[in-house]
């Protein structure tokens, strides 16, 4: 059974406040820098045209926090303004009957001045490779983007994050023909589109499950898709 939030009084709002386009954009910065390393400086043990899914993340990861975030080397991301970034870390979904709901990638964004459930508040990160074996529709969207959309996670949040990790000749044309196509309806597409001169592509979508405590109908949420090219 669904139990309520455990916040003694502490205002909230749902949903938690948009995060700034500056914000995203700084992070998918920081995620193209780390897939860059990751690219021309491997590891001597590592390879990204053969590795799978859950290696590929854990490197992007350990980069990300173990270097970008440590020395300030991109400006605007740095210890002082963003909290740790993980992997599979550990939250609930909307109706807390599932705790242990793990997405990809979570970066904590430090916005306790706000009114938010912190543990909830952050950018969530979803990442799925696109390849013959791992197709858009089956693999990236039905397993991956729909999290977001049946609020297993970002479900107090109106932006999130879709990674893929693609093998050429698959592209964000792809992405959007299956948005486009007959078997979209469990998704929910308000609109799409490609954001060209970010090389983005962006979705929105109804959710059709309410919050906690009468708290209403959950918003529309927005989420970008960053493709990385192996």
């Amino acid at each position: 059974m669904a139990v309520g939030f455990f916040t003694r009084g502490i205002e909230f709002t749902l949903p938690h406040p948009k995060i700034p386009q500056r914000t995203l954009l700084l992070l998918y910065k920081v995620i193209e820098k780390a897939w860059y390393l990751l690219k021309e400086m491997p590891p001597s043990d590592f390879d990204l045209a053969t590795a799978d899914e859950d290696t590929i993340t854990q490197m992007l990861v350990e980069i990300i926090e173990n270097r970008l975030r440590k020395n300030g080397e991109i400006d605007g991301f740095n210890s002082a303004m963003f909290g740790r970034v993980t992997r599979d870390q550990k939250i609930t979904n909307y109706d807390k009957n599932h705790p242990d709901k793990m997405p990809d990638i979570f970066f904590d964004l430090k916005r306790d001045h706000l009114p938010i459930l912190s543990d909830q508040d952050g950018l969530f990160v979803e990442c799925k490779p696109v390849d013959k074996k791992h197709t858009v529709l089956s693999c990236y969207c039905k397993k991956g983007l729909s999290r977001f959309i049946i609020g297993d996670y970002a479900w107090a949040m109106q932006d999130a994050l879709m990674i893929g990790y693609v093998t050429p000749p698959y592209s964000l044309d792809h992405l959007s023909s299956v948005l486009d196509g007959p078997k979209n309806k469990d998704f929910n597409i308000v609109e799409h589109s490609e954001i060209v001169e970010l090389d983005l592509y962006d979705s929105t979508h109804d959710r059709k499950f309410n919050w906690l405590e009468n708290r209403g109908r959950a918003c529309r949420i927005k989420v970008n898709h960053l493709w990385l090219q192996i």
